[in-house]
């Protein structure tokens, strides 16, 4: 393995694999405070979990698109192209994430009942909690996309730096601050409080985070690309 290459794998991968760990500490908290008021409510968290997880694919699935179509179209100095890519990436992600929780918000009674029945304390509740949520991840969508757009030029620590910012000082010290006033409900709206948080931060970063500067891998000298396009 060649050094150049090694280090640009180590700084731009621990950056995106520190990202998944940011977002397991934050579920482990949630679960925590939902812990806090009963078996219903770890029923109901649960059960609409399992929806919010099908609702996030979408957007999953546009931004590795995107990245992967930036990630060229930088590479060949196409630049007018990023931003089509990411505004189609931004539309596609709408339509799509947007499709998708409208069906859920239309079903989401038997969709519900599949994992809680149609009996008991913890329908009512999910059905509470998937109306103050769901709409939330197509805010959370559209930060994937332009994160997406900002990793394709190498930039993983404004990501990173972000996506803390927004799932644990923003959306756990929501829930917890405002606990004592509003009870669970303070649970379930640091939801959208973490992405109109994410959303904010991403868009500003993708404005004016200067991450079209950087490099993902050091410039050579001509001679030295072409022995290499050469092998």
């Amino acid at each position: 393995p060649e050094p150049v290459l090694m280090r640009t794998i180590l700084a731009k991968g621990v950056p995106m694999g520190l990202q998944m760990l940011v977002v397991s500490v934050s579920a482990l908290a949630m679960i925590g405070f939902v812990n806090r008021y009963g078996t219903d409510s770890v029923a109901a968290y649960g059960a609409a979990n399992q929806l919010w997880t099908y609702v996030q694919m979408p957007a999953m699935a546009v931004g590795a698109a995107v990245s992967a179509m930036a990630a060229q179209n930088i590479g060949a100095g196409r630049w007018d192209r990023v931003g089509r890519i990411t505004r189609a990436g931004v539309i596609m992600n709408c339509l799509l994430t947007g499709a998708l929780v409208s069906a859920i918000l239309l079903a989401e009674r038997p969709l519900l009942s599949l994992f809680l029945g149609s009996g008991g304390e913890a329908l009512p509740l999910a059905i509470h909690m998937n109306l103050v949520v769901a709409w939330s991840w197509i805010l959370f969508g559209i930060s994937i996309v332009l994160a997406s757009t900002v990793r394709a030029n190498g930039a993983a620590v404004g990501p990173l730096v972000i996506l803390f910012v927004a799932l644990l000082p923003v959306r756990l010290g929501f829930a917890g601050a405002l606990q004592p006033a509003l009870g669970a409900d303070a649970i379930w709206w640091s939801f959208p409080a973490g992405s109109i948080a994410s959303l904010l931060l991403t868009i500003a970063f993708y404005k004016h985070g200067g991450w079209r500067a950087e490099r993902l891998l050091p410039a050579m000298p001509p001679v030295e690309a072409e022995k290499r396009t050469l092998a």
